[in-house]
This record gives structure tokens, sequence and C-alpha cells, in this order.
């Protein structure tokens, strides 16, 4: 009996160890490194999904691609939107939206749905969500589509559909 505690004991220090030592190497690593991981708790091509993990789900036309920069190590490609319909939070006017630069780039005068989380604590800054990419949205009235399960009407009425029902299971974004 003695001997299975100090077994216990001894796995759960190098466990601690572990993760002691992965945490600093995490912080300790230089800041020129661009890659990075994220854990993703949705499934991406899930629209009910990713509607409850954003904080904030609009739908936007793209006045502008404001440029490049890293933020927080990430490489990002900088749009300025302007938000026609709020599905989800209460985003207003012009926003910046930030996506990783091997996304499909997005087209100035197109309107997209965006699901994205604030980069910032002003709120000004916002990410498309991990994984997924905005999704085209010229004609709200035109039947929506999905790749993973039924669509609920026309683009708009899918979306209004999908941020009123959320996902079980899935953390919303506080």
């Amino acid at each position: 009996m003695n001997s299975t505690r100090t077994g216990a004991v001894a796995a759960a220090a190098a466990l601690v160890l572990a993760a002691s030592a992965w945490t600093a190497y995490s912080y300790l690593s230089p800041t020129g490194r661009t890659e990075f991981e994220a854990v993703t708790l949705h499934n991406p091509d899930d629209d009910q999904e990713v509607a409850t993990a954003a904080r904030d789900v609009f739908r936007a036309t793209v006045e502008r691609r404001a440029g490049a920069r890293t933020i927080r190590n990430v490489p990002s490609e900088i749009y300025e939107v302007r938000v026609t319909h709020a599905y989800k939070g209460n985003l207003t006017g012009t926003v910046s939206v930030t996506q990783l630069p091997e996304d499909p780039p997005l087209r100035t005068g197109h309107a997209y749905i965006f699901p994205t989380v604030p980069w910032d604590d002003t709120g000004a800054e916002h990410a498309v969500l991990a994984e997924t990419v905005p999704r085209p949205a010229d004609h709200l009235g035109r039947p929506a589509t999905t790749s993973t399960g039924p669509a609920h009407g026309t683009v708009d009425e899918h979306w209004t559909w999908v941020t009123t029902h959320p996902a079980a299971g899935i953390n919303t974004y506080r």
C-alpha cells in the first residue's frame, strides 16, 4: 500500500514538473516565433457551434484592407469593415477585423458574416474566431447552405437562428 502511495505521489510530482517546464518554455521562448497553437472546442464547420463560441457575430461590408501586422506573435491581415447587422453582440459602425494571412482574402465591397472575438480590452479590434473564415453574405435572401447539417431558411434567417439557439456543450464567449 505504501509503495502505491509513493508511486502516485511521484507521478503527480512528475506531472507538475512537466506542466511547469512547458509553461516556462512557453513564456520564455523568443518573441520572434510565428507559429502558435489554439485549442478549438467547437466544430469550425458547424455554424451553430461557431455562433455559440464567438462573442460577436455580425454582417459587415469590407471597406478596405488596412494592412498586416503581427499581434501577440500571430501574423494577421487587418480589414476595416462596416457593420450592417449584429446577430450576436452589439457592434456598430466601422471595426477592424483580423484574420490569418493564409485564409482567403476578403474582397472590398463584399459582405460577410463575421464570427469574432475581441483582440484587445477596448473591443476596437476583433479577430475571426479560430479555425473559421467569414461566410459570404452578399445576398441575405438566398437559401442558406451549410456543410454540416440543416440550414434554417435564408442566409439572414439561418444566422438569426444559430445565434439564438446556443449549441449544447460549447462554451459561450464571455
